[in-house]
């Protein structure tokens, strides 16, 4: 407890010399006075103990604003390989004003939720805006079967692609291939041929490098959208509509 007491003090210390101001800095006190203030900072706190709490959520407040700024820098340092890679199956213009992407695995639970969020943006605003997928299995073997099935199925067309991509992401439970092999049946996916470009070495390194797309801006879990450049991490669905509504009043201001 002590430790912790030390360390807390400590602490709050950092916030109070990290404070912007015209006072002394840290390194023009002696070390007497740097004691004296240490001591008087923990006078202050065992007198005042909700400044613990509040210290605490300061420092998550500014972890947690380091990591989203972080994230935004890597976004755009790799904004290429995130919109403009042609292996990635997409669905609207090229031109849309709104680009939603959307790294997924087709064993998540979310992205499940995910996908209704995605089918009713593309019924409420259509042209406006081009969605792109990025095939992000991480959630095992089925899920990295999967992942090279449906980027094989997208050789035969976008709009068989699609049928297979939906059919599968609102599935539940478990993929094995038969049951892969099904869904593609049934959105008219030229099975055998499906099979045959599932082994060809460049569909696994295109998944590979989303992967490591993935992990470099910082895509943690699926589903991973990237509105316009700003991330929304997991089916939050007001954020996404936020970030959304915020695009779309832009775009109509000519912005």
């Amino acid at each position: 407890m002590k430790a912790f007491f030390a360390a807390l003090t400590g602490l709050f210390a950092m916030l109070v010399f990290a404070a912007p101001a015209t006072a002394q800095s840290d390194s023009e006190f002696s070390e007497a006075e740097r004691a004296e203030i240490r001591d008087m900072v923990g006078t202050y706190i065992l007198e005042n103990p909700e400044i613990i709490e509040e210290a605490l959520i300061e420092l998550q407040r500014r972890a947690r604003q380091r990591e989203s700024e972080a994230m935004l820098s890597a976004i755009r340092a790799n904004a290429d390989l995130i919109y403009n890679d042609a292996r990635d199956p997409s669905i609207g213009p090229d031109d849309a004003p709104i680009v939603i992407v959307e790294f997924m695995d087709y064993k998540c639970g979310y992205c499940r939720i995910a996908s209704e969020w995605v089918a009713e943006a593309r019924q409420a605003y259509g042209d406006q805006i081009r969605f792109v997928f990025k095939e992000y299995p991480i959630l095992g073997e089925e899920s990295r079967v999967a992942a090279r099935a449906a980027l094989a199925a997208l050789r035969q067309g976008e709009d068989v692609y699609w049928r297979f991509h939906t059919a599968m992401v609102q599935s539940s439970g478990p993929l094995p291939a038969g049951r892969i092999e099904n869904f593609a049946r049934l959105a008219g996916v030229d099975v055998e041929q499906m099979q045959e470009d599932m082994d060809d070495p460049a569909i696994q390194q295109h998944i590979e490098q989303v992967y490591a797309l993935g992990r470099a801006i910082g895509a943690e879990g699926t589903p991973f959208f990237i509105i316009n450049g700003r991330a929304v991490p997991g089916a939050n669905r007001d954020m996404l509509d936020e970030l959304l509504a915020a695009e779309l009043i832009r775009v109509r201001q000519g912005g």
